[in-house]
């Protein structure tokens, strides 16, 4: 470990300190250790930009949990907003992970949690909630009375993907949402602490004003160095009238209703074996243009697969699924293998 990663550890609190060596850390990310400085010898609040997985959540949460460990529990100590329930699901594992060792309950709050969980927060309020906007919302309507006490000693809010609410009815949404929390606050309390977290912030300056309106320069930019991406690109054209020539279905009347059907089919049923043959063996996300087509290009991938002599290595993930179905295709993708999920926005 160089000296200033070290340095920067030890200005963890031990339980984090003790979780860092259990995983087998063997250094802090330079992004984390600037992190981490910066929130302990400044006040400022910090816009953490860095590759998807270059280590920005814990740059964020290694200082956070840190100093909020030994904050009474009496209040929610740290806020996390993610733009998506799968986002939430992630974190909270990871943020369960790294609380191993400190006496700092972690909690969701969003559309697939019981119901029993959520009373026992507002009854008992402590830790780290993590939740999305609209949750959030919802929360500040229907729980007024236990705002005080919800919030009053808050002392951090990380906005992740940031660069998702820095244009859009969603980030004016949420800036009003954090305005109407700030009202909760304790009167003796100092103000809270903003991180933003983005792989793709194209100008530090617009996500500066957005995290600290009345003041950008309070909020210190702290950027990893670039990797060396590559981005690949294919086009793929698909005509369904050549497909059904290729088919010897005749040459139907193509202003015929069951016609127009049997091309969409068609074009569905080569993409989908287009998909088979670029993404075997590897893991994938595929991001349909529409909700109704995601489902039948597993079914016909999976076909696909089976015809070929290969398992079935396509899932689905959209907001229409249950809870459950959801949840066990982010537990497949998270365990790695080679598996592709078609899906929409949710996973986005």
């Amino acid at each position: 470990m160089s000296s200033q990663s070290e340095s920067a550890f030890a200005l963890l609190a031990p339980g984090v300190q003790r979780q860092l060596y259990a995983m087998k850390w063997p250094a802090l990310r330079p992004i984390q250790v600037d992190a981490i400085r910066a929130w302990f010898t400044t006040s400022k609040h910090l816009l953490l930009m860095a590759e998807t997985a270059g280590g920005k959540t814990e740059a964020a949460f290694l200082p956070v949990l840190s100093s909020i460990s030994a904050e009474p529990a009496d209040s929610v100590r740290a806020v996390y907003v993610g733009p998506l329930k799968a986002l939430i699901n992630d974190q909270f594992a990871r943020l369960e992970e790294l609380c191993t060792h400190l006496e700092l309950p972690v909690h969701r709050w969003h559309g697939d949690v019981g119901q029993a969980k959520k009373d026992a927060l507002v009854r008992d309020p402590s830790g780290v909630l993590l939740i999305t906007p609209e949750s959030l919302e919802s929360l500040l309507i229907n729980r007024t009375a236990y705002l005080p006490r919800l919030f009053g000693g808050l002392r951090a809010v990380v906005i992740d993907e940031l660069h998702a609410f820095l244009d859009g009815e969603r980030g004016t949404h949420l800036s009003s949402l954090l305005a109407r929390l700030r009202r909760y606050r304790g009167a003796n309390e100092a103000p809270w602490r903003m991180l933003g977290l983005s792989a793709t912030i194209g100008d530090p300056d617009i996500a500066r004003r957005y995290l600290a309106p009345d003041d950008p320069t309070a909020v210190e930019p702290i950027a990893d160095a670039p990797g060396q991406t590559e981005l690949r690109m294919r086009v793929h054209g698909y005509d369904g009238q050549e497909l059904m020539r290729d088919t010897d279905t005749g040459q139907e009347d193509p202003e015929d209703d069951d016609n127009a059907d049997s091309n969409e089919l068609l074009v569905l049923r080569a993409i989908a074996e287009d998909l088979v043959e670029h993404c075997r063996g590897s893991a994938n996300l595929v991001f349909a243009n529409a909700k109704g087509d995601i489902e039948l290009l597993a079914d016909l991938a999976n076909q696909a697969c089976r015809n070929a002599g290969l398992p079935e290595q396509f899932l689905v993930h959209h907001g229409s699924l249950s809870r459950e179905v959801r949840e066990d295709t982010e537990a497949q993708m998270k365990a790695g293998g080679a598996r592709t999920t078609i899906c929409s926005s949710t996973l986005e």
